[in-house]
């Protein structure tokens, strides 16, 4: 009897399990390098995470001449991730006037950079937005998303909420959820 064709067959066998892990092993490196480069961006509040720092970290402002509005939060971006972010953007949600959101795009963040606050939000006060709401803002409850892209287009989302009893950072894939607490709470 010859080995011949059954070397043959154990070597086709191993050839194309070395390709097969070969296969694996690609995609492996390529998803760890990937996360090495991902982002993670979050608000750092000038007075602290604690309650009370929480609950100045969004102010109102208004020019003298009343005509431009904007929400001030008095704090810094800083990107703790390996990466850098691109498409950063800033908005605001709230609990009680959950149809009115309020955006800004910030420059992107390279990799452990931080750029100082505070951050300004530009407001336009008119039929989803009232006078009253505008002014009674900061005291409602409110969200800060920070929505950001890492360099191979892969979204990703910092939830920051005004509520003690959670934690302020919340880190999230894709985009923001654009429902706020409110509106999950609705029957």
């Amino acid at each position: 009897m010859s080995w011949s064709p059954v070397w043959e067959a154990f070597t086709a066998i191993g050839t194309v399990a070395m390709a097969a892990t070969t296969v694996v092993v690609i995609f492996q490196n390529r998803r760890q390098h990937r996360d090495a480069l991902r982002p993670i961006c979050v608000l750092v509040p000038e007075k602290g995470t604690d309650a009370v720092g929480r609950r100045d970290a969004l102010q109102l402002h208004k020019e003298p001449n009343d005509s431009n509005k904007y929400f001030s939060i008095a704090c810094g971006v800083k990107n703790i991730g390996g990466g850098p972010a691109v498409k950063l953007r800033l908005r605001i949600t709230f609990w009680v006037n959950t149809t009115a959101r309020f955006e800004a795009e910030l420059s992107p963040l390279g990799a452990h950079e931080t750029v100082a606050g505070p951050l300004r939000i530009p407001v336009f006060v008119g039929n989803e937005f009232t006078q009253t709401e505008y002014e009674w803002a900061p005291g409602e409850g409110w969200d800060l998303w920070l929505e950001y892209e890492d360099l191979f287009g892969n979204l990703f989302h910092t939830r920051h909420t005004k509520t003690p009893q959670q934690p302020w950072v919340q880190i999230g894939n894709g985009l923001a959820p654009r429902a706020t607490i409110a509106e999950v709470a609705k029957p």
